[in-house]
C-alpha cells in the first residue's frame, strides 16, 4: 500500500512539473521570454530545448503529453488502493514502457545537442521510480 501512495505522490509532483513546463513552452512559442527555475546555464535549461523541433510533437510541448500520463497513473494507483483494480502495477509497468521509449527520444535529442533539462531528468527518474516500485511489487505477488 505505501508503494501506491509513494507513486500517487511521484506522480503528482511530475504532473505539476508537466504544468509549469508546458505552459513555459507557450509562452516561449509565444515570444515571451522568461528565465525558468530549471535554467541553470546553456548547458541546464529547460527553456533551450523549447526553439528545436522535436519539442513539439504535433503541434504541442511534449510536456503536455506527461500531463496526460500523470494522472493516469494517479487514477490506476487510486484505483489499487480503494481495490478496484487488482492489476494496477503490472498496468503501471506497462504505462512506463511506453512513457519511457517516448521519454528516449527526448533524453537522445538532449544528448545529441548536449543541452539538458533539469525538470525533465526529474520526471525521468519519477517515471524509473515509478516503475521500478511496480516491478518489485509484481515480482512480490508472484
Amino acid at each position: 500500500m505505501k508503494k501506491l501512495y509513494t507513486i500517487i505522490l511521484l506522480a503528482l509532483i511530475s504532473f505539476w512539473n508537466a504544468i509549469y513546463l508546458t505552459i513555459a513552452a507557450f509562452k516561449f512559442r509565444a515570444w515571451e521570454y522568461e528565465k525558468l527555475i530549471c535554467d541553470i546555464n546553456d548547458k541546464l535549461s529547460c527553456s533551450s530545448l523549447f526553439s528545436f523541433d522535436f519539442a513539439w510533437i504535433f503541434w504541442i510541448p511534449f510536456p503536455e503529453i506527461a500531463m496526460i500520463v500523470y494522472p493516469l497513473i494517479t487514477i490506476i494507483a487510486l484505483l489499487g488502493i480503494f481495490k478496484k483494480c487488482k492489476k494496477s502495477f503490472e498496468i503501471m509497468f506497462g504505462l512506463w514502457i511506453w512513457w519511457m521509449l517516448f521519454n528516449s527520444y527526448i533524453i537522445y535529442n538532449e544528448f545529441l545537442l548536449w543541452i539538458f533539462c533539469p525538470s525533465c531528468l526529474v520526471c525521468s527518474a519519477s517515471i524509473t521510480t515509478i516503475a521500478i516500485l511496480s516491478f518489485i511489487w509484481i515480482k512480490n505477488k508472484t
